[in-house]
């Protein structure tokens, strides 16, 4: 009896699907195979790249360590031998500080000053009264004083620099302290060698910096008198720019005992842009000879 042809065909697809069957059940295996080599190896090369990382943030730690102890013994010697570097620099000169704004204090730098032999002959504090040309108005025309409203602020300020540099208590810097609008520790009452304007802010406020700032430097140069620019390392808002756009010499980190030094060294004679901000040119300035006409070589 002949086979029937349908006999074979099934024969032969059973064949072929047992033959696919059986090499798809062998990759499987092998695949599994593969893919478990691979997690294995995947997991070595992570615990290899842990045990790495783990090694070099212990050799990390070390070395933050290291530099710790070195700026430790830094700041330590320092604070140990910075009063010798200034005691005497400024032997006799009279100083006024004026802080622009009352967002930080800066009466603290009197006692390197007394060190260097200076003496602070007052310290003016300018309120945000200043602005409010309201209120200046109102005491200009009590003096019998009238002023246009666009040189309101500026006019006032300058008369209180020139009364603090020449020692002379005006009366409308009297009224002035009376608004609240200058607070003044010590008396306006002897001329001053040296002005020492104390900036920085919590907030932006470029129009009170050309208003007020701008116009103590002006003032002070017109009247010869030097001056110079400070404030703290950690001020929300630099003036240091505005100052050194205004070419005076500045100090942008006068908390630290760095900062103390560069200012009684640039006081000296020693004209320029110190501290750690990027409006700096220098950290401290250096140890060579007193320029004789520092005020001249910071206008150059």
């Amino acid at each position: 009896m002949v086979p029937n042809m349908r006999f074979y065909v099934i024969s032969i697809v059973a064949i072929f699907a047992a033959l696919g069957i059986g090499i798809y059940i062998g990759f499987t295996i092998d695949a599994q195979d593969f893919v478990v080599e691979q997690k294995e190896e995947i997991a070595a090369k992570i615990e290899e790249t842990f045990e790495f990382l783990r090694d070099e943030n212990q050799g990390l730690k070390i070395s933050l360590k290291e530099l710790e102890d070195k700026n430790s013994n830094y700041e330590y010697f320092i604070d140990s031998t910075y009063q010798e570097i200034v005691k005497g620099k400024l032997a006799g000169t009279k100083v006024a500080i004026i802080e622009t704004n009352a967002d930080y204090v800066y009466s603290g730098i009197g006692q390197i000053l007394d060190i260097a032999g200076a003496s602070v002959v007052n310290v003016t504090t300018i309120t945000d009264r200043i602005m409010n040309k309201d209120i200046l108005k109102d005491i200009l025309e009590g003096l019998d004083l009238y002023v246009s409203d666009n040189v309101l602020i500026t006019n006032s300020v300058e008369e209180l620099t020139k009364s603090i540099i020449n020692g002379e208590e005006t009366q409308l810097v009297k009224k002035m302290v009376e608004q609240g609008i200058i607070d003044v520790v010590g008396l306006i009452n002897e001329p001053v060698d040296y002005i020492i304007i104390a900036g920085g802010s919590i907030k932006e406020n470029k129009d009170r910096i050309g208003l007020v700032d701008r116009t103590i430097i002006n003032t002070a140069r017109n009247m010869e008198k030097q001056i110079i620019g400070i404030e703290k390392s950690n001020t929300e808002y630099s003036y240091m720019e505005a100052y050194k756009k205004y070419r005076i010499s500045t100090v942008d980190n006068i908390d630290t005992s760095i900062g103390k030094v560069s200012l009684i060294l640039a006081m000296e004679g020693r004209p320029g842009n110190y501290g750690i901000k990027s409006t700096a040119e220098d950290l401290i300035p250096k140890l060579t000879p007193v320029l004789e006409n520092s005020e001249e070589s910071e206008n150059e």
